[in-house]
């Protein structure tokens, strides 16, 4: 882990006695104001596009009640919302922290504002909402209906602040130890002795070690956002489930990454499906939003296709292979290194079809 995001992890730990020493109503508040400085200290330009985005969508929700305004302006703040996001991966020198969390965040009030599903928050609401530095780094996406309703039932617990402490030190070991340390140095090594590393299986081998870090990595920082969130008296939404343990590669999505994928299911999969009749166009648009989520790229779009092939194809395979028949943990085993291997497949495939040099150091996807 780099020196920031260590220093952001220890910055949220301070967060956590100022949210019980500030008084019960402010306390949320008082978080949402050291989350702004924090944030400030290492990228400006995150703060004033947040706040700035937080004021838009709420006049969007103010000024759109009528009819004839709603949809000019939720229009206008999506395009806002969607500019910071492209600009956010063309940095000319500015550092971005978290942006492509807080987007899909802002989208999501705007899109349960649209449906009816949510009546316009206060800006106060709102910001706290967003300014809320645990979830800040990564994530999850958590969703503003129970973030309110986790701030009004909001008491202080010890089990909880034990508990999310505990999750904290869970998070740290997975993270730095296992993620950094043991997968980082099984992927240093494959990388310095394997021959021809630029071939074909080689480059396959090092992307299933990288899902395998990144798994680590990832659910460790999540485990301590939630934990730290815990010990403020915050339940927020599970970000991981357990992935390897899936059935299916279907069943892997709604494991791995959660309130991405949830988002995608609810703003993409569900909207496309009711449009088109089509499970497999809903699959498509859910598929791209979480590739293009990482990087706007033609790779990430053939990414994306890459992963919704699978999930149709694996559909059609149960059908057909007598999986069924085999021992329990035989099965588990096949389908897991199944599930491994098409995601780490994705790489090489891509890099081959575009022609480009693939690098040990990409990421997984």
């Amino acid at each position: 882990m780099s020196a920031s995001v260590v220093q952001l992890l220890a910055l949220c730990l301070l967060a956590v006695p100022l949210s019980w020493v500030v008084p019960r109503a402010w306390a949320l508040d008082a978080v949402a104001l050291f989350t702004a400085l924090a944030i400030a200290a290492f990228s400006p330009a995150t703060v004033a596009w947040l706040l700035a985005s937080t004021m838009l969508v709420h006049a969007a929700m103010r000024l759109g009640n009528a009819a004839q305004n709603k949809g000019l302006f939720a229009g206008m703040t999506v395009v806002l919302l969607l500019v910071g996001f492209v600009f956010s991966e063309f940095e000319h020198g500015l550092v971005w922290i978290g942006v492509s969390f807080f987007t899909l965040r802002q989208l999501h009030v705007l899109g349960d504002w649209w449906t009816g599903k949510l009546d316009p928050p206060s800006l106060r609401n709102l910001v706290r909402y967003q300014f809320f530095l645990p979830v800040m780094l990564v994530g999850p996406i958590h969703r503003y209906q129970n973030f309110e309703r986790q701030a009004q039932r909001r008491r202080f617990d010890a089990g909880d602040l034990f508990s999310g402490l505990e999750r904290c030190l869970i998070g740290a070991f997975m993270a730095y130890f296992i993620g950094g340390v043991v997968w980082g140095e099984v992927q240093l090594n494959l990388t310095h002795r394997l021959l021809a590393p630029e071939q074909f299986t080689t480059s396959w081998l090092l992307s299933a070690v990288s899902w395998m870090q990144l798994y680590f990595v990832f659910a460790g920082l999540t485990s301590i956002a939630l934990g730290t969130s815990l010990m403020m008296g915050m339940k927020l939404e599970e970000n991981f489930r357990q992935p390897w343990r899936a059935t299916s590669l279907l069943d892997f999505w709604t494991r791995w990454h959660i309130s991405l994928t949830d988002w995608s299911r609810d703003y993409a999969y569900r909207p496309v499906m009711a449009l088109t009749r089509s499970p497999i166009a809903g699959v498509i648009a859910a598929m791209l939003v979480i590739g293009l989520w990482h990087e706007l790229s033609v790779y990430y779009v053939l990414w994306s296709f890459w992963q919704a092939l699978g999930i149709i194809g694996s559909r059609f395979a149960g059908r057909f292979l007598p999986l069924d028949r085999l021992p329990v943990p035989l099965l588990r085993l096949i389908i897991s290194l199944g599930i491994l291997g098409w995601l780490s497949l994705a790489r090489p495939v891509i890099t081959l079809l575009l022609g480009i040099a693939d690098d040990a150091a990409l990421s997984p996807f």
